[in-house]
């Protein structure tokens, strides 16, 4: 017996996020707070993923650093519950684009400090830190491209 569509997305979820070098459960997370569209607690999460509340706080966490789920707090409720961001999409570009920054950022400031010896190896790292500088740059036309072709406020995300 296969699983049902919303099982197979939830799963394709955790398998992409673990390709990608991150957790499979906040993959899997992701993936049903995607679906449900609206407030989840931890217990909720546990329940329907068959997973820890340890592993569904750390990873609902994750989700919350990175832009793509919010806590928040329902009425009435005295669990903190998450909800997926309405497109997570470009809130994961501005993520790999702040990311792409900040280890430009790194390699320029060590090849700031290459002996004057070293001026062509200094050169090709200089011209990586480039690379990664121009990767932000396009990362940030496609979100604000997105977000301008679904009216969005870039300043509201």
């Amino acid at each position: 017996m296969s699983e049902s569509p919303i099982e197979d997305f939830i799963q394709t979820m955790g398998l992409m996020w673990s390709a990608d070098g991150g957790p499979r459960i906040a993959g899997q997370i992701m993936g049903y707070l995607l679906l449900e569209g609206e407030p989840r607690t931890l217990a909720q999460m546990c329940d329907a993923l068959q997973i820890s509340k340890g592993s569904a706080s750390t990873n609902a966490r994750l989700l919350e650093t990175k832009g793509l789920a919010r806590r928040v707090h329902p009425v009435g409720s005295r669990q903190d519950a998450f909800l997926a961001v309405p497109h997570p999409g470009p809130s994961m570009l501005k993520t790999v684009a702040l990311r792409l920054r900040r280890q430009a950022d790194e390699i320029s400031r060590i090849s700031a400090q290459f002996p004057e010896d070293e001026g062509a190896a200094q050169q090709r790292v200089v011209d990586f830190a480039e690379f990664y500088r121009k990767s932000a740059d396009f990362m940030d036309e496609w979100t604000a491209r997105i977000e301008s072709d679904r009216g969005d406020d870039p300043k509201e995300n």
